[in-house]
This record gives structure tokens, C-alpha cells and sequence, in this order.
């Protein structure tokens, strides 16, 4: 039972999609269409999505990027991420089922 367990665990992680990044800091005033557009210069963006909050009708700040292949890399490597002039992204990304913050900005 443990064996079948720890093989499950490892199985898990294989798994873990390395294409997906997690945005937060997005400015109230940028559309997912915008965050899709400026991913793009990393590669090819498959999905954009930027959750919005129902009762205000503005999104949550937060959004999830994935990329067609392993592309995430590209945007991890770079130093800062502003998007509408002002604002610096913070870049998570999710490996062997837990959060790694891969670039992060307090600013």
C-alpha cells in the first residue's frame, strides 16, 4: 500500500504542467487580452484567463498564463515584467506540487 502510494506521488509530479505560469499585482486596468499580448513576446501563449469578480465586475488582480511548451522559461528569466507603464508582475510558477515563487517584485 505504501509503495503504490509513493509511486502515485511520483507520478503526480511528472505530471505537473511546467507550461503554466501563475500573474498576480495585474493592474485593474489591464484585460487578459493585454496579458496575453505581452506573454506572447516568450512564446506562444495557448490560454490567458484572468478571473473576474462578479459583484464589482473588475478582475481579482491575478491571472493564469500557459504556454503552448515549456516557453515559461523564457518569461522566468527575465528581470521585471511591467505591464500598463507602471505596475511589476509577480511570476509564480508551480513545480513538484507546490508554489516557487520563480521571480518576484514587492514593489
Amino acid at each position: 500500500m505504501a509503495a503504490s502510494a509513493a509511486r502515485g506521488a511520483v507520478a503526480l509530479r511528472r505530471n505537473i504542467d511546467r507550461s503554466v505560469a501563475f500573474v498576480r499585482k495585474i493592474p485593474w486596468t489591464a484585460a487578459s487580452s493585454q496579458l496575453k499580448e505581452y506573454f506572447a513576446q516568450f512564446g506562444h501563449v495557448k490560454r490567458c484567463i484572468v478571473p473576474f469578480d462578479k459583484e464589482t465586475g473588475f478582475h481579482r488582480g491575478l491571472g493564469r498564463v500557459q504556454f503552448s511548451s515549456e516557453e515559461l522559461q523564457n518569461a522566468l528569466q527575465q528581470e521585471y515584467h511591467i505591464i500598463d507603464g507602471v505596475k511589476k508582475l509577480e511570476l509564480m510558477c508551480l513545480f513538484f506540487s507546490k508554489f516557487v515563487f520563480c521571480q518576484m517584485f514587492l514593489r
